[in-house]
């Protein structure tokens, strides 16, 4: 697999580079994870993840890193740090639904949100869902997630967002 290696600089400077997932990055996702608060937990999986089980955390991870290329693709983000380099930030993906639909998903841990990485990561990998032939991404989000809300609308697709109690179904037309 072409380890393609793209970069971007922060709002407050700091370097990024991301590349693809791989079959490898579960230590990462669990990194990722353990490092954004219950309130983001919250806001990404939607339900109260305070104490998870870390063998239950672990074996998602692998399970999301391990799935088949054709099924999923996406991105890892990492910090770039001088001394301490590759410092896991964010990942986003899409899983293949059906020929021309997939599920959407992103995260980003706590001290690197508002910096511009989880739309960058998003836009990456709307562009390879696009490229393989995905029209359309789902997802859902809390609608009280503002965060998820303002990265939607500097995606620059568009996207329909159908309210259902506190969770918005979310479906992005990325067809071109």
């Amino acid at each position: 697999m072409e380890r393609k290696l793209i970069q971007m600089e922060t709002k407050s400077g700091k370097r990024i580079t991301a590349r693809p997932l791989t079959p490898y990055d579960a230590p990462y996702l669990v990194d990722i994870f353990e490092h954004m608060s219950p309130e983001s937990r919250y806001n990404r999986f939607q339900q109260s993840l305070e104490n998870p089980n870390p063998k239950q955390i672990w074996e998602e991870a692998e399970k999301i890193a391990q799935m088949e290329d054709e099924q999923q693709g996406g991105f890892m983000a990492f910090w770039q740090r001088p001394f301490l380099p590759d410092v896991p930030v964010g990942a986003a993906r899409y899983v293949r639904l059906d020929e021309e639909t997939a599920e959407m998903a992103m995260s980003v841990r706590d001290d690197m949100q508002g910096q511009g990485i989880g739309t960058w990561l998003l836009g990456l990998a709307v562009e390879e869902a696009r490229a393989a032939g995905i029209r359309q991404l789902v997802g859902n989000a809390l609608n009280d997630n503002d965060a998820i809300w303002r990265v939607l609308d500097k995606l620059g697709y568009p996207y329909q967002r159908k309210p259902d109690g506190v969770i918005s179904e979310i479906e992005v037309d990325v067809g071109s």
